[in-house]
């Protein structure tokens, strides 16, 4: 039921810090998903063979400290059941210590590739095993509110290019994160040794070649995002800083 997977940590997803950057640790868990998804039957290939997929629509990261460079971690991953449309994961990130990294829940569709379409979950993955402990403080991740935001709002524009697209054809959840980050780094707000949370809400996926707008505003330690493509609202995430 519990999924786990002991990682050194590669400089090449590193900061300039030499810490894991935070778009990298996301993609690490979903890579133990993937894993997971393998070793149950539930994973990419062989749902592509149904011609389904899953597709992330929330997630939150609880981060404590990004692991160093060349850092053995544990990366642990287990189901936590569905409500019949979205299927509940979480994840904990640990050092050889029992440090407590990173801890994270989310919730996931399955859709169909064709039609794009939300599939019910119920008689899919009806006999897949679950665990009920909890990374976090969330049973259900509620819905993310944030302030209404305008033009004047857009920090930032990037292109989708080939490398932020995933086997899905879209662009990849992390990316939204780096674009984030990205921003925040660049106008001196994130410091790797920073502890924060990390609150994202997926709406609509994204492609190759359309612009994405990055809209921002602040209240102290809680920086508010909005992407945008030229079709629709793609990504709402909140970051607040503990430290």
């Amino acid at each position: 039921m519990i999924y786990r997977q002991v990682i050194e940590i590669p400089s090449y997803l590193c900061d300039v810090d030499d810490r894991l950057h935070v778009w990298a640790a996301v993609r690490l868990c979903q890579e133990v998903t993937e894993y997971h998804g393998n070793a149950t039957g539930i994973g990419f290939n062989t749902l592509l063979t149904q011609n389904r997929a899953w597709v992330i629509t929330r997630a939150f990261y609880d981060i404590k400290r990004l692991p160093d460079a060349f850092e053995r971690v544990q990366l642990k991953t287990w189901s936590r059941g569905n409500n019949g449309l979205l299927a509940f994961r979480d994840y904990t990130m640990t050092a050889e210590n029992g440090e407590n990294l990173l801890s994270g829940t989310s919730a996931w569709a399955m859709i169909d590739m064709t039609q794009r379409r939300v599939l019910r979950l119920n008689e899919l993955i009806a006999n897949y095993e679950n665990h009920p402990d909890k990374a976090t403080e969330y049973d259900v991740l509620p819905r993310l509110t944030i302030p209404k935001m305008a033009a004047d709002d857009t920090v930032m524009r990037r292109t989708v290019g080939f490398a932020m697209l995933d086997h899905t054809q879209h662009v990849n959840n992390s990316e939204y994160i780096r674009l984030i980050f990205d921003y925040l780094y660049e106008n001196g707000v994130f410091r790797s040794n920073r502890q924060f949370s990390l609150d994202l809400s997926y709406h609509m996926e994204s492609r190759q070649g359309e612009e994405l707008d990055l809209m921002s505003c602040a209240d102290g330690r809680c920086f508010n995002f909005q992407i945008n493509n030229p079709r629709a609202l793609s990504v709402t995430a909140q970051v607040i800083f503990r430290n």
